[in-house]
C-alpha cells in the first residue's frame, strides 16, 4: 500500500519546519513565506502529489471552508447570464483564499426548504450569498439565528433591510442615456419589456432619471409588455421577438426603444431590421445586461447597452464574506454601491451623429469647433455664435454638437487637459 504523504514528508525534504510548508500551501497565508521557499515547497508537493486535506483542516479551524448560494429560482438563475457573472467573480475571489462555493436550492416549498434549513442547522457552509426575494421565511430566520454572514445583492431602486447588502445604481448611467437622446426622439419613445416587478422597478428608475434630467417632464414614454414564461431558459427572446413581430406597425411609429434587457433588445433589433428599419439611424436602441461580451470569446457587440459590472459584484461579495469570517466588522451596512455604465454602439449613437456621411459631419464639426475656439473665453457668446449658423442646418446635428460642445466646455473649465487639448486641436 501506497505510504500517505503528510505535511512532515514535505517539511523534511524543503529543509524547513511545519508550520512554513502549512503556510506556504494555504493561499490565505502564502504571502507570510518568501518566494523563493514557497515555490520550493509547491515543486516538492507536486512531485509527491499532496495537496492539503480540507476535512483534516476543518476539524482544526472549525471551519468547513465553503460558501453557500441559496437560489430559489435556480434554472433561471443559471440561465441568466447576470447571476452567472457573479458567480464566477465569486468563486474566483474566495478560491484565491482556499474556500469554493457550494449550492442550496429552496424553492418555496416545504420539502425543499425543510432540506436546506437541516444543511443550515448541520453548519454546511461558513457564510452566504442570495438575492432579495429570500430575505424572509424560514431560511432567513434560521440564518439569523446561528448567526452566519449573510450577504444580499439588490436591483437599482429595490429596498432591502437590516442585511448586508450590495446594491447596484443604475441612476448615473440612465441619466446619460436621457441626456444623449435627441430632443426630437422624446416624445417617441418606447419602453419594452416582460412583465415581472423586477423589470417594472427597472422603469420607475427609468423614469426616475428621466424626471431629474428633464424636470419640467418634456417628453413621453409609453409601454409595451410581453408576459414572462417561466418554461423555457431561451423564452426572453422567442416571447419579445413574438412580441415585436405582432406589433411590427407600432414599433414603427417611435424614435427611441428602450429594452428590459440585451435579449429583448437583440429581439427587437432582429425583427426590426428583418423589416428592412435602419436600427440605430431610423429608430434607437438601448438594452441592459451587456450580454454580447459574456462569455471567454465575445462577439463583436452591435448593441448599446447598460453594463451591471456583475463579475465584480461577485468578488466584493467574496471579499465581504471572507472578511466577517475572518472576525473583521464592516463598517457600514451596504459595503458597496455600483454603478452601471452606458456602453454607445450602433444602436445608439451619440445624440443621432451615425445617421449622418462622415465628412458631412465632419465639416460641421470643424466650424463647432472652430466657434468654441474663437469664442472660447465667453461661453455664452460661442453658444450664440453656433446658433446663429446653425438655425439653417437640420436640427439633430444642432442638438449633438451642442451637446458635444457642453461636454468639452465643461470638462476643459473644469481642468481637464484631454477636453483643453481637444478643443485647441
Amino acid at each position: 500500500m501506497k505510504k500517505r504523504i503528510t505535511v512532515k514528508d514535505i517539511a523534511e525534504r524543503a529543509g524547513v519546519n511545519y508550520a512554513t510548508v502549512s503556510r506556504a500551501l494555504n493561499p490565505a497565508t502564502a504571502s507570510m513565506i518568501s518566494e523563493k521557499v514557497r515555490n520550493n515547497i509547491q515543486a516538492i508537493a507536486d512531485e509527491l502529489g499532496y495537496r492539503p486535506s480540507y476535512s483534516g483542516k476543518s476539524i482544526v479551524t472549525g471551519k468547513t471552508y465553503k460558501i453557500g448560494m441559496i437560489l430559489g429560482s435556480m434554472k433561471q438563475d443559471f440561465a441568466a447570464h447576470d447571476w452567472a457573472r457573479i458567480m464566477c467573480g465569486l468563486s474566483a475571489e474566495i478560491q484565491k483564499h482556499g474556500y469554493a462555493l457550494t449550492l442550496l436550492y429552496a424553492n418555496g416549498t416545504e420539502a425543499m426548504d425543510t432540506q436546506v434549513l437541516n444543511f443550515l442547522m448541520s453548519g454546511v457552509a461558513d457564510g452566504y450569498v442570495t438575492g432579495p426575494s429570500m430575505v424572509k421565511g424560514k431560511v432567513t430566520e434560521m440564518l439569523d439565528k446561528i448567526k452566519v454572514p449573510l450577504w444580499v445583492v439588490s436591483e437599482s431602486g429595490q429596498t432591502v433591510e437590516n442585511v448586508n447588502h450590495i446594491q447596484r445604481d443604475d441612476m448615473e448611467s440612465f441619466s446619460e442615456v436621457w441626456r444623449n437622446i435627441p430632443k426630437r426622439c422624446l416624445k417617441k419613445m418606447l419602453y419594452f419589456s416582460e412583465f415581472s416587478n423586477e423589470k417594472k422597478l427597472r422603469l420607475q428608475e427609468i423614469e426616475r432619471a428621466g424626471q431629474m434630467v428633464y424636470p419640467d417632464g418634456a417628453y413621453c414614454m409609453k409601454g409595451m409588455f410581453f408576459q414572462k414564461n417561466m418554461s423555457s431558459t431561451v423564452s426572453p427572446y422567442r416571447l419579445a421577438m413574438s412580441c415585436a413581430m405582432k406589433n411590427i406597425d407600432e414599433l414603427k411609429k417611435y424614435k427611441f426603444i428602450w429594452c428590459d434587457s440585451d435579449l429583448s433588445a437583440l429581439a427587437i433589433y432582429d425583427v426590426l431590421s428583418n423589416a428592412g428599419v435602419k436600427v440605430g439611424k431610423d429608430i434607437f436602441l438601448v438594452g441592459y445586461g451587456d450580454l454580447e461580451n459574456y462569455g471567454e470569446r465575445p462577439s463583436q457587440p452591435v448593441l448599446s447597452t447598460i453594463s451591471a459590472n456583475a463579475e465584480q459584484i461577485g468578488e466584493t461579495l467574496g471579499k465581504a464574506l471572507l472578511n466577517q469570517i475572518s472576525g473583521k466588522k464592516e463598517t457600514d451596512e451596504i459595503l458597496g454601491v455600483f454603478e452601471t455604465k452606458f456602453s454607445q454602439l450602433g444602436t445608439f449613437v451619440l445624440s443621432a451623429l451615425a445617421q449622418y456621411d462622415s465628412s458631412y459631419c465632419a465639416g460641421f464639426l470643424a466650424l463647432m469647433l472652430g466657434s468654441i475656439l474663437k469664442h472660447k473665453e465667453d461661453r455664452s457668446e460661442s453658444f450664440a455664435n453656433m446658433e446663429s449658423y446653425f438655425k439653417y442646418s437640420d436640427k439633430d446635428i444642432n442638438d449633438a454638437f451642442f451637446a458635444v460642445a457642453n461636454r468639452l466646455l465643461k470638462k476643459a473649465a473644469d481642468g481637464d487637459d484631454k477636453a483643453a487639448f481637444a478643443l485647441e486641436q
